[in-house]
C-alpha cells in the first residue's frame, strides 16, 4: 500500500518555474539525464504565470547579448551592480550580485530564443533597458524550452515532501502524485532546488502555493537559511474581491501605462502623503525602489489606526472625471493588450472594475500584498546549498536581493538557474548514486496525517497562519505584535503534529495542505523571529517603534538552521568583495534611500 515507484537521474530539478526549467536545461547540456518535478503545470505554476510587469538587463548586455539595438548604453553592468548592492541595505551576497549582472544577459537570451520560437510577444523598453512580458507569455516560453529537449523527463502535478540524504548528502526527493496519490522515490546524484519563495500573509498577490517548501525541506536536510524577515509588499487589490490579489494598483502608478495619478488616503479619507522632495524621485533605472517607498510613506498612517482597519487603504481618483478614469483604464489597456484579453487585465474586466471605481466615491480599496520574498536557502558562488549534492536557484534562495530587491526576479531565476542546472551536473558526473538512509522516516512523516482519523485541519491551521502572520508580521510591524505572533506562530507549528487528513490518497485537499502548511510554517517561525531580533528597520523590515536604520549594531544577517526540529539562530556577516559597506546610520529607511540609493 505505502511502496514507493522509483525514478533514477543524474540531476533531480525540483520546480517547474523559470528557475527549474533553465536548470534542466543547462544541466541536459552537460549531458546529465534529468528529471524534473513540478508542483503544478510546468508554466503555469509558480509566480512567473502571475507576471504583470518587466525584467532586464544592464544596457551593453541588452544590446550586445540580446540584440536589441536601441538598448540605453548609460545603463551599465557597473551602475546596475552599485544600484543592487546598495537596494539590498548592505546584506546582499556580493558575489552573488555580479554573478546576476554577468550571467543575466546571455540567461535571458535564450529565453527570448525560446519566445521567438513559440510566437510569444515580449516588449523591449530601451530607455529602461526592460522587456514587458505577461505570465502566460512568459509560461509558454518556458514550457517551449523545456520540451524542446526530450530527454528531460517531466514530472507534473506532483509534490516533493521531504530531501533524501545519506551520510549527509543529497542524494534524491520524496513525494507524490495530487491526483493519485502515487508515492514516488526520486533518486539522484544531484538535487536542485527551484521551489520559488514562501507567502504567509492573507494578502498576497502572487499564486497561493508559494508556501516555502524548497527553504524548508534544506532546512529539515542540514541546510542554513537567512534574511527570513524581508518580504516585498506592494500596492495590491482588497476590493472588489473578483479581483483581490491582482498587482494593478501598483501598475497603476506608473505614468507610461495608466495616466491618471492617485492620492492615497486611509479608510476614514484622511490623506496618506507620498512626499514631493525631490530627494526621493525615481528614474527608469532605479524606478523599482518605488514599490518600497510606497510602503514607507503609507505605513506611519496606517498603522496609526492598524486595530481599526488594518492592512487597508484607499487610491481615490477624486480629482478625475469619471470621462478620465474610463480613458485611463483604456489607455492601461492598450498598454497591455499583448497578453490579455479584450478590455482585461489577467482575469479582470477593466471597463466594469472603472465603473465600479466610479461608484464607490472614485475610489479602489487596497493593501500591501506580499509580491516576492528575499530570504531563503545560503548559497555559495557556484548555488551548492552548503551540503554536498544539493543546489538551489532562484526565490528559494537569499544573498543576491540582501533586505529589498532592487532587481528582477525573471533575471535571477534564469541567470541562478542556468550555472546551478550547469554545477549540478558537473558534480554528478564525479560521484555515484548513493543509498538513501532516511526514506522511512520521510514517508513516516509524510503518511501520518492520512492515518490520523480525527486533529487539526492542515487546511484550518493554514488559515491560522494568515491571521497571525497579517496582524503580527505584515509590511509594518513592532516588537509587541511581532512576540505575539512568535508565540503563536511557535504553538501552532506544534500543533502540526496532531494533523489529520483521512480518505483516500487521491486529491486529498487535506493531505495536499498538510505538506504545504508544515513548510510554511517553519518558514514564518523563523522569519518572525527573525524580524523579533532585528530591532531596527532595513529595507522591507519596517517597524513602527524601531524606524532607524542602524548599521553599526545590525549590519549582518540573522541565519537559521535546525536542530532537533527546532531553529537554531546565528549571525552571519554579508559578504563584499567588491564594494564597501555602508556603516553609517540613518534616521529612517526614507532617509537611508534618499542618500544610498537615490542620491548616491
Amino acid at each position: 500500500m505505502n511502496q514507493t515507484e522509483r525514478i533514477e537521474s543524474d540531476v533531480l530539478v525540483i520546480g517547474g518555474s523559470g528557475a527549474g526549467v533553465m536548470s534542466a536545461v543547462a544541466a541536459a547540456r552537460e549531458g546529465a539525464r534529468v528529471v524534473l518535478v513540478s508542483k503544478g503545470k510546468v508554466g503555469k505554476n509558480g509566480n512567473a504565470i502571475m507576471l504583470g510587469g518587466s525584467f532586464g538587463v544592464d544596457g551593453q548586455g541588452a544590446r550586445d547579448v540580446c540584440g536589441e539595438a536601441e538598448a540605453n548604453q548609460e545603463y551599465t553592468a557597473e551602475s546596475l551592480f552599485h544600484k543592487m548592492v546598495a537596494c539590498g541595505f548592505g546584506l546582499g551576497d556580493q558575489e552573488l550580485q555580479k554573478q546576476f549582472v554577468e550571467e543575466g544577459p546571455p540567461a535571458v537570451k535564450e529565453l527570448l530564443d525560446w519566445v521567438k520560437e513559440c510566437g510569444s510577444t515580449f516588449v523591449f523598453a530601451p530607455k529602461a533597458c526592460r522587456w514587458r512580458a505577461g505570465g502566460v507569455a512568459f509560461g509558454s516560453a518556458l514550457r517551449h524550452g523545456l520540451t524542446s529537449h526530450q530527454e528531460i523527463e517531466a514530472y507534473e502535478d506532483t509534490i516533493i515532501a521531504d530531501l533524501l540524504t545519506s551520510d549527509g548528502q543529497v542524494c534524491g526527493a520524496i513525494g507524490f502524485e495530487v491526483f493519485t496519490g502515487r508515492l514516488l522515490e526520486f533518486r539522484a546524484k544531484s538535487v536542485i532546488l527551484a521551489t520559488g519563495g514562501w507567502q504567509p500573509y492573507e494578502l498576497k498577490n502572487t499564486n497561493s502555493d508559494m508556501t516555502g517548501d524548497g527553504i524548508a525541506m534544506a532546512l529539515r536536510a542540514g541546510a542554513k537559511v537567512k534574511d527570513m524577515e524581508f518580504l516585498l509588499a506592494i500596492p495590491t487589490i482588497q476590493e472588489p474581491l473578483y479581483a483581490k490579489g491582482s498587482i494593478l494598483p501598483f501598475q497603476m502608478t506608473m505614468p507610461n501605462i495608466f495616466p491618471l495619478r492617485h492620492k492615497a488616503t486611509d479608510l476614514d479619507g484622511e490623506e496618506l502623503v507620498y512626499s514631493s522632495d525631490p530627494r526621493y524621485k525615481t528614474n527608469a533605472s532605479n524606478s523599482k525602489v518605488k514599490k518600497l517607498l510606497y510602503c514607507a510613506f503609507y505605513a506611519p498612517g496606517m498603522y496609526a489606526k492598524w486595530d481599526r482597519y488594518g492592512n487597508r487603504f484607499y487610491m481615490d481618483y477624486s480629482a478625475y472625471t469619471d470621462q478620465e478614469i474610463r480613458d485611463g483604464f483604456k489607455t492601461f489597456y492598450q498598454n497591455q493588450h499583448w497578453w490579455h484579453g479584450k478590455d482585461r487585465y489577467h482575469h479582470i474586466d477593466l471597463p466594469k472594475l472603472a465603473e465600479e471605481i466610479i461608484q464607490n466615491k472614485k475610489r479602489l480599496m487596497c493593501g500591501f500584498g506580499n509580491e516576492y520574498s528575499m530570504g531563503g536557502v545560503v548559497i555559495d558562488k557556484d548555488f551548492g546549498a552548503g551540503l554536498p549534492g544539493l543546489y538551489a536557484a532562484g526565490e528559494v534562495t537569499a544573498g543576491v536581493f540582501g533586505a529589498f530587491r532592487s532587481g528582477d526576479g525573471l533575471t535571477e531565476m534564469l541567470a541562478h538557474g542556468r550555472a546551478a542546472g550547469k554545477n549540478a551536473a558537473l558534480y554528478a558526473r564525479q560521484v555515484r548514486q548513493l543509498e538513501p538512509e532516511n526514506t522511512a522516516q520521510a514517508l513516516d512523516r509524510l503518511l501520518a496525517p492520512t492515518q490520523r482519523g480525527q486533529g487539526v485541519s492542515p487546511i484550518e491551521a493554514w488559515k491560522k497562519l494568515e491571521s497571525i502572520c497579517e496582524e503580527g508580521f505584515g509590511f509594518i510591524r513592532d516588537g509587541q505584535r511581532l512576540q505575539k505572533a512568535y508565540e503563536q506562530i511557535c504553538e501552532l507549528r506544534a500543533s502540526l503534529e496532531e494533523m489529520a487528513a483521512p480518505g483516500s490518497r487521491q486529491y486529498n485537499l487535506e493531505w495536499i495542505n498538510s505538506v504545504l502548511v508544515r513548510n510554511l510554517a517553519l518558514c514564518a517561525e523563523i522569519g518572525i523571529r527573525s524580524a523579533l531580533d532585528r530591532k531596527e528597520s532595513r529595507g522591507c523590515h519596517l517597524r513602527a517603534d524601531e524606524p532607524q536604520v542602524d548599521n553599526q549594531r545590525y549590519l549582518f544577517s540573522w541565519q537559521a538552521y535546525l536542530e532537533e526540529g527546532q531553529p537554531v539562530y546565528e549571525k552571519a556577516a554579508p559578504r563584499a568583495p567588491y564594494l564597501p559597506l555602508d556603516t553609517k546610520n540613518y534616521p529612517s529607511v526614507l532617509d537611508c534611500i534618499a542618500d544610498t540609493i537615490l542620491g548616491g
